[in-house]
């Protein structure tokens, strides 16, 4: 697995008076340097290793595709990917008697970022829930098709659809999965209710 690091200091250096050690590497394991400020890094709970990686995609690994990452370190991961998501994204516009402004939805040229980022929310879950490949975002018919719609929005490329759309929406999804399920209250002794009925329903 390869891409782009860009971090920081070197863990084995006190950061004395400069900008703080990114949190990814209490989890990550910070390899040799590769660069200035450049590392190559491995996973502390899997055998994974990136010879160069971005510090979100590492984030990403520990939120969503590490099977022996600890819940804690799930949970913190997801909470960062969100919060990360929420400030790259501008609030919706409110106007001051807390009405939203009639931009958001009019299909004027210039779309508000907070509307941009609706429409790739829906455009993941359209590919992903209709099984579409991730190349056909850039064919053509459909990128005319889009900008029949509206001329102000710029579809995403396939990589973005396919890297960073997907993995917001999969962060997503799982925390609203975990926070469900710990909502919830003997979960095994339901699924074994429901195989004994389905197995003797009278």
């Amino acid at each position: 697995m390869s891409t782009g690091l860009v971090d920081p200091t070197p863990i084995s250096k006190k950061n004395r008076g400069g900008r703080p050690l990114n949190s990814i590497w209490e989890d990550i394991e910070q390899g040799e340097g590769i660069g200035s400020g450049k590392f190559s890094a491995s996973c502390k709970f899997c055998s994974c290793e990136w010879k160069r990686d971005e510090i979100s995609r590492l984030e990403e690994h520990l939120a969503n595709h590490c099977e022996k990452a600890p819940p804690e370190i799930i949970r913190k991961y997801m909470t960062k990917i969100m919060e990360r998501q929420d400030k790259a994204n501008k609030k919706r516009k409110i106007n001051e008697s807390g009405q939203q402004n009639i931009d958001e939805y009019h299909d004027y040229a210039e779309i508000p970022s907070s509307r941009i980022t609706r429409i790739n929310c829906a455009l993941i879950k359209f590919f992903v829930a209709c099984g579409i490949s991730f190349r056909i975002v850039e064919h053509p018919f459909f990128v005319n098709f889009i900008k029949e719609l509206n001329g102000g929005y710029e579809p995403p490329t396939r990589e973005v659809l396919a890297g960073q759309l997907l993995e917001r929406e999969l962060a997503h999804v799982n925390s609203k999965i975990r926070s469900e399920i710990n909502k919830e209250n003997n979960l095994t002794l339901g699924i074994l209710i429901n195989v004994i009925v389905l197995i003797n329903p009278f």
